[in-house]
């Protein structure tokens, strides 16, 4: 392996790590500081801190189903942890949006193996709009999958564009045929 491909490897297991340590400081804090309180208007009417625990996934989804939901992240992560190292020649889009996906999903699974009721740790809770609250790893897993979203549809030569970005001219049936 040559020197670049070394750092590629460094940097992207440092900015996963990056992303860990971030989700799980702000949850610590979080608990230290909001636990058994009513919470912090950060913006009255639009965004708060407040201490919750989540038990199954996104909205609360497969609560009494743990098992299923850690068996399907566990398979995720380490499927993106394959792609992310054994690849060498990436976009640099997709190195740092797979990156955030592999933090905040390592973040949200350290939460549910380690913490005592087996819940991760939410607290930003919108106050405009009925939304679920999140974290940290949340939201890095949410714009990381927006840029790799990004990042097949106009970045990946490899992929097949569609037909709105090609102009029209692959996957149109020959006119004689």
């Amino acid at each position: 392996m040559n020197k670049k491909g070394l750092l590629w490897y460094l940097y992207g297991a440092l900015l996963i790590l990056a992303v860990v340590a971030l989700d799980q400081i702000s949850k610590e804090l979080v608990i230290a500081h909001l636990k058994g309180t009513d919470g912090v208007s950060l913006i009255d009417g639009v965004v708060s801190f407040d201490y919750t625990t989540n038990t199954g996934m996104a909205w609360g989804m497969l609560k009494e189903h743990r098992w299923v939901f850690m068996s399907l992240s566990t398979v995720a992560i380490l499927g993106f942890l394959v792609v992310y190292f054994a690849i060498r020649e990436q976009h640099i889009l997709f190195r740092i949006s797979a990156a955030f996906v592999i933090g905040g999903g390592v973040g949200n699974m350290i939460d549910r193996l380690f913490r005592e009721d087996g819940g991760v740790v939410d607290f930003i809770r919108t106050d405009f709009m009925d939304f679920p609250s999140f974290n940290v790893a949340d939201a890095f897993i949410t714009v990381g999958a927006v840029m790799l979203m990004v990042y097949f549809f106009f970045y990946d030569a490899k992929q097949p564009r569609p037909l709105l970005m090609d102009g029209g001219k692959k996957g149109r049936v020959a006119e004689d045929e």
